[in-house]
């Protein structure tokens, strides 16, 4: 079955009305014309009835040929009132509807040559013609011309303004989308690095202690019931942090839930804590004011640490590491670095090639900071972070 298009509704109406108006002019012309002939020749009446009809009809393609329209527009006047000798103010509207049209359809300095030539030719076939109104009723005949005109040039500059509104107003939409989108893939992100941090860290200390209770069942009770203390903390601390994950990221209107404060790196106790009950000796070493690091930079530091601390375990095993953290006055320096594992489980992921590393990278990139790490000449490793910051001063 093969299917026709219809025609646009906005396409039919303007053409509709302006065959309505060049009807309406026609019947105007030669309504006005035939009151003017008074018992002329059949001739004469016939050809001024078919320029009066022309002239009306011109009304017809203003919209899709104005420059067309204003031409047979100004001939026919100019047959009409020239070679027939008869007023060309009798013609009727039809001239007010193209000067609209002038005004409306083209740019501003065509339509105000083209407005111009209109009011000449009919000042001149005014003036030459048999029957001269007057300079008060030619003036004001060319006024009505020119208002018809600027009606018409005031409806474009509206329709112009309409459109780059739209226009607008379609490209903040677009942007808005795409800032949206942009949210969600960030806080994705976010939310993948926070859960990272959160989980990665306990679930090696309790992967590291499950395999040690699992050798001691039966031999050695103290060191059964040591690590299972330690996988009990490990999994209420991760618990913990989770819940306080996800509250954060809940919406809840008009809830006040209690929120327990994020961590902070004074808090490197508690996480140096879980790794040595693991078999990680860990050398401490701080210098500076650790509570003057801004909250930001200070819980920035503390998921880099928690993430290297976390490689160790899972990488390195039981083995030797310390921890440098230097608060200077613009700057937080993070140094952990590990002795060669004495059973190896595998490497430690370099920068940038697991989501721990690009984790870190990102905390730390987000602070203008810089992120080294790498092997070292005895078979360890290092991650050395430096995150500056400005202290504001009370």
């Amino acid at each position: 079955m093969r299917l026709t298009k219809r025609p646009d509704r906005r396409t039919l109406l303007p053409l509709s009305l302006d065959l309505a108006l060049a009807a309406i002019s026609i019947y105007a012309a030669c309504l006005l014309t035939s009151e003017i002939l008074n018992g002329a020749g059949s001739r004469a009446s016939a050809a001024a009835y078919t320029i009066a009809a022309m002239h009306g009809a011109t009304v017809a393609i203003r919209r899709i040929a104005p420059r067309a329209a204003v031409a047979v527009l100004l001939v026919t006047a100019v047959i009409y009132g020239l070679a027939l000798g008869l007023p060309v103010y009798m013609l009727g509207p039809a001239v007010l509807f193209v000067a609209y049209a002038v005004g409306s359809q083209l740019s501003r300095r065509p339509a105000a040559i083209w407005l111009a030539l209109i009011e000449v030719v009919l000042i001149l076939l005014l003036r030459l013609g048999s029957s001269f109104p007057g300079w008060d009723s030619a003036v004001l005949f060319a006024g009505v011309v020119a208002g018809s005109w600027l009606l018409g040039f005031l409806a474009r500059r509206w329709q112009t303004m309409a459109a780059e509104n739209a226009q607008r107003a379609k490209e903040l939409e677009e942007a808005r989308t795409e800032l949206a989108h942009s949210a969600v893939a960030a806080e994705r992100l976010r939310i993948a690095r926070e859960l990272h941090d959160v989980v990665a860290h306990s679930m090696s200390v309790i992967a590291m202690h499950a395999g040690a209770a699992r050798l001691a069942v039966g031999t050695d009770a103290a060191s059964e019931r040591t690590a299972l203390d330690v996988i009990e903390r490990s999994s209420r601390g991760a618990l913990g942090e989770m819940r306080r994950l996800v509250t954060l990221l809940r919406e809840e209107d008009g809830a006040d839930v209690a929120r327990s404060p994020a961590p902070a790196v004074t808090e490197l106790h508690t996480l140096v804590a879980g790794v040595v009950a693991g078999g990680v000796t860990i050398d401490v070493r701080t210098e500076g004011d650790l509570n003057a690091v801004p909250a930001g930079v200070s819980l920035a530091a503390y998921r880099v640490i928690q993430e290297a601390l976390t490689n160790i375990v899972r990488h390195a095993g039981p083995t030797r590491a310390s921890l440098l953290v230097e608060a200077g006055r613009d700057a937080l320096l993070i140094r952990v670095e590990n002795t060669a594992p004495l059973t190896p489980s595998g490497p430690v992921p370099s920068a940038g090639g697991r989501h721990g590393s690009i984790g870190m990278q990102e905390r730390v990139a987000l602070y203008g900071g810089t992120l080294n790490a790498g092997p070292t000449a005895d078979g360890g490793w290092r991650v050395e972070a430096r995150l500056p910051y400005v202290v504001e001063e009370a």
